[in-house]
């Protein structure tokens, strides 16, 4: 099968809300026997990235990462971001972290970070980025039981790196 075949949109689980499963589609491409290689990081869905490999055996539930593609998730939500504000993060984001902007719905923003980068300097370029606009930004791949929000026990996959 060649590339262009193998590239499809895949629909995680991002959560519940009162009507039920709420899912995000994302671009892929895949590899067969329900896994994945994610080709942006989502806006909405946890636990995920860029690059990561999935595997989705139960659609009503988080996909399980077979392996991590290296990439931090940042995920950003705002009422609005102004135009300006986001195209300058964007080429900034590009140039000083060879990251990408993914996606952008309205003022909800997600990003992909090369975790080579090292936390520290991914922490300053986007607290630089909230000190001049007042906007907070998240890591959405990072802890370990992402279903509870009051756990921050970390992964630490890009220690393992």
């Amino acid at each position: 099968m060649d590339a262009e075949k193998e590239r499809c949109l895949v629909n995680v689980y991002a959560g519940h809300n009162d009507a039920g499963p709420v899912y995000e589609e994302l671009p892929a491409l895949s590899i067969g026997d329900g896994s994945y290689e994610l080709l942006s990081s989502p806006g909405l869905a946890l636990n995920l990235a860029k690059g990561d490999l999935i595997r989705i055996a139960d659609t009503d539930r988080p996909a399980t990462v077979l392996r991590r593609g290296g990439n931090f998730c940042v995920q950003i939500y705002a009422d609005e971001i102004p135009r300006g504000e986001v195209e300058r993060l964007e080429r900034e984001v590009g140039q000083e972290l060879a990251g990408s902007l993914d996606g952008v719905n309205g003022g909800n923003l997600a990003l992909s970070v090369p975790s080579t980068n090292g936390i520290e300097a991914i922490n300053r370029f986007f607290d630089e980025f909230k000190e001049r606009t007042g906007i907070e930004w998240y890591y959405a791949n990072v802890y370990k039981n992402f279903e509870d929000p009051s756990d921050e026990t970390l992964l630490d996959w890009w220690l393992k790196r």
